[in-house]
Order: structure tokens, then C-alpha cells, then sequence
């Protein structure tokens, strides 16, 4: 269960920062998760950690007062719709984990299972895309070229160099 927590974590994250942060999107390959877990669960800005990184990121920005306002806000008012969805991608999992354990397996309602946690985690994508494109839209041209090289260099720091296989 921890892992899946980290996993729909580091799904939401990029939500925190736009589609530049997108990199706390997926899963990273060693399991870790992004800002938006620690939004999630209650570590807010109250200290370092992944949220610290995001928090650097925004710095890194040289945001404005009113470009940090508007980001609070389509945070804050995002987040009531990433609780109750969360909500659906946990209760979906769990539903598939108890049909995984019967003594019996019910192919047809594992399927159903899976499709209705497949579209909840489908779902809370969109949703974050949306709120990733509504901060982007409050960044300048050049904060946001800024962005995409921070996410580029952040997406290169995670692939392996050529002829080595993955860690």
C-alpha cells in the first residue's frame, strides 16, 4: 500500500508546479515521490523534503507576489477535486487488492476492477494537467522557457548514459 501511495503521489505532484514539474509526474525509477505528496498529506509547506524542492523551483522563478497568490489559489481550489478523486483511485486499488486475495479469483470483476481503477487514475491525470496548465498560464514567456529547462535537465539527470543499462 505504501508504494501505491508513492506511486499516486508522484502522479499528483506535478499539479504543484505546472507541466514544467512534470517530472514529479511519473513514478521515478527509484520509487520516490514529488511535492505534491507531501500537499497531499499534510506536509503543506511546513518544512524540506520534496516539497522543498518545489518550493526551490518556484524560487528558481523569481515568481512575483501576485504570480505566488494565483498559484495558491488554483492550488487551494484544486484541491477539494484531488482529495475526492484520490478518494476513487484508493478505493478502486483496494477493491482490486481484496479481489486479488479471494480464494476464488472473478477474472470478469478484477477486469472491472481494473478498468474502474484504470479510468480513476485517468481522471486524476486530467485533473492535474488542467491545474499544471492553469499555473503555467500564470508564468511569463520566460519563466516558463525556464521551467521546461528545469524539467529537461531534471528528466536528463534520471536516464541512464548511453550503454549502460538502468540502475
Amino acid at each position: 500500500m505504501k508504494l501505491y501511495r508513492k506511486t499516486i503521489a508522484a502522479a499528483l505532484c506535478a499539479g504543484g508546479l505546472g507541466l514544467a514539474m512534470g517530472a514529479y509526474a511519473q513514478p521515478a525509477p527509484d520509487g520516490t515521490h514529488g511535492p505534491q505528496h507531501a500537499a497531499m498529506h499534510g506536509g503543506g509547506h511546513h518544512g524540506g523534503g520534496a516539497d522543498g524542492e518545489m518550493r526551490r523551483g518556484l524560487r528558481a522563478l523569481n515568481l512575483t507576489e501576485a504570480q505566488r497568490d494565483q498559484i495558491f489559489k488554483i492550488h487551494h481550489d484544486q484541491a477539494p477535486a484531488f482529495r475526492d478523486q484520490m478518494k476513487k483511485v484508493r478505493t478502486s486499488r483496494e477493491e482490486l487488492d481484496k479481489l486479488a486475495r479471494a480464494d476464488k479469483l472473478d477474472q470478469a470483476a478484477v477486469r472491472r476492477a481494473a478498468d474502474s481503477q484504470a479510468k480513476a487514475v485517468s481522471d486524476l491525470a486530467v485533473l492535474r494537467a488542467q491545474t499544471a496548465n492553469q499555473v503555467r498560464q500564470v508564468l511569463t514567456p520566460e519563466q516558463r522557457t525556464k521551467l521546461d529547462q528545469m524539467r529537461d535537465q531534471r528528466r536528463e539527470g534520471h536516464r541512464p548514459s548511453r550503454g549502460q543499462a538502468p540502475a
